[in-house]
């Protein structure tokens, strides 16, 4: 009986040895704080005036009367001069894209030529090159998800230039004289088969300017020499009236420096504007970056009433180009600095001690806004400056003007793990993350 003796004891001792541990781990482990945190990172914050406008240019329409198929040779968007070139008319489909491979063909052995010619001097590194070529090829399927397909097309002519430079800087491809002589054999070819048929027309830009190979209706329905008188009764811009535009219409040309944005806004919104050091405008179907304006003119009948709000600009793209109207966010101040989420932010009550100028020593209490860090295994506090408050954040100027109410507690600073979780946060608080 001796042995099961023991072994209960032994059993029983294990037992206990295991319960003293678990009650320890729940110990210590209700010692410590779980808590949740993200890296303090630098931001722009916006503050914008939302409106619908309406884009005025100097137009100048492009009309063919004839018969024929037309064919563009210049881009939306692209610079064209007085009487340069912009579209072909062939008496048939079949022609104009013969024409179109043509110009192609030509171009390609144009580069084929040039690399060859220069492929002594170069000296970017492989690695550098295919950097090269995934950035156009990710652009050219960015152009076509937006149907820009002339970008596209050009986009993917600068990826094949890389590749081919790729070849030759690591020697898969000695030279390219017998791909340039079968494209020349093409070239031949279709050039041969063109000068067969009817010479083409060409048709030619009235002005000089942007080219747009489209018309809406409201070309010239406000004039650039105009922008200054109107009012918010002329330009209610959703019953604004477009004309028909007539089939012999097959483009237009876009001049002068400026194209300008009419915005109507209340006359709280104008005087925004009117005393904003910068303007910028957000129209994300023209870019993925904020459009630089400039202020020209606040049209109103008095300062109590309604405005029109005249920006002018001169960037352009084959979206620009096209643009009329829409709703735009017309920013009116940035603000850089830390995003510091809303539910982060903590108040503490600080103290200081001011001296006079009579030499007299004050105490000053005051309940400051601030987050709690992660420092190590530790729990800090830092003041936040909030400069701009959005729905859920608050921007906190971090720059080297910015000063601590109290020498006891920083200001947060970029790469801070600031805690967004976690319970009876307090100075020197040990912690421990999930």
């Amino acid at each position: 009986m001796e042995k099961p003796t023991m072994l209960k004891r032994i059993i029983m001792a294990l037992l206990t040895l295991l319960v003293i541990t678990y009650v320890i781990y729940v110990v210590c482990r209700a010692s410590f704080t779980q808590v949740k945190t993200i890296v303090a990172k630098e931001t722009v914050a916006y503050q914008s005036i939302s409106c619908d406008c309406f884009i005025i240019h100097d137009e100048t329409l492009i009309e063919y009367n004839g018969d024929g198929v037309i064919s563009y040779t210049v881009n939306d968007g692209d610079k064209v001069s007085v009487n340069e070139t912009v579209a072909g008319v062939f008496d048939s489909a079949t022609s104009a894209g013969t024409k179109h491979e043509i110009e192609r063909l030509k171009k390609k052995v144009e580069a084929l030529r040039l690399l060859q010619t220069n492929s002594e001097t170069f000296t970017k590194t492989p690695d550098e090159i295919d950097k090269n070529i995934c950035d156009n090829l990710m652009k050219a399927a960015v152009e076509i998800n937006t149907k820009n397909f002339g970008e596209a097309e050009e986009c993917a002519d600068d990826a094949l230039h890389y590749i081919n430079e790729r070849q030759l800087i690591t020697g898969k491809a000695k030279d390219f004289s017998e791909r340039i002589s079968q494209l020349e054999d093409r070239l031949n070819k279709l050039e041969a088969s063109d000068s067969q048929r009817k010479k083409s027309k060409e048709i030619k830009a009235k002005a000089t300017g942007y080219f747009v190979s489209s018309a809406d209706g409201y070309e010239n329905l406000f004039t650039v020499s105009q922008v200054e008188e109107i009012l918010p009764e002329d330009i209610q811009i959703e019953k604004l009236e477009k004309k028909e535009v007539s089939d012999h219409v097959i483009g237009k040309t876009i001049g002068g420096v400026y194209w300008y944005a009419a915005c109507p806004v209340s006359s709280e919104d104008a005087l925004k504007i009117k005393n904003a050091s910068s303007l910028m405008l957000d129209i994300p179907v023209v870019s993925n970056e904020k459009i630089r304006v400039e202020l020209h003119s606040i049209n109103q009948a008095s300062k109590s009433s309604d405005a029109v709000v005249i920006l002018k600009g001169t960037f352009m793209n084959d979206e620009m180009a096209a643009l009329r109207k829409g709703n735009f966010s017309i920013i009116v101040e940035s603000f850089q600095g830390i995003y510091i989420p809303k539910s982060a932010v903590h108040d503490m009550e600080l103290s200081r001690t001011v001296t006079d100028d009579k030499g007299n020593e004050t105490t000053q209490t005051k309940s400051i806004p601030g987050v709690y860090i992660k420092i190590g295994e530790e729990v800090a506090f830092r003041q936040i400056i909030p400069i701009y408050s959005g729905e859920d954040y608050v921007i906190s100027d971090s720059g080297k003007d910015a000063e601590a109410f109290s020498d006891d507690v920083g200001i947060v600073q970029v790469y801070d793990d600031i805690i967004v979780e976690g319970a009876n946060l307090y100075n020197g608080k040990i912690i421990r993350t999930n």
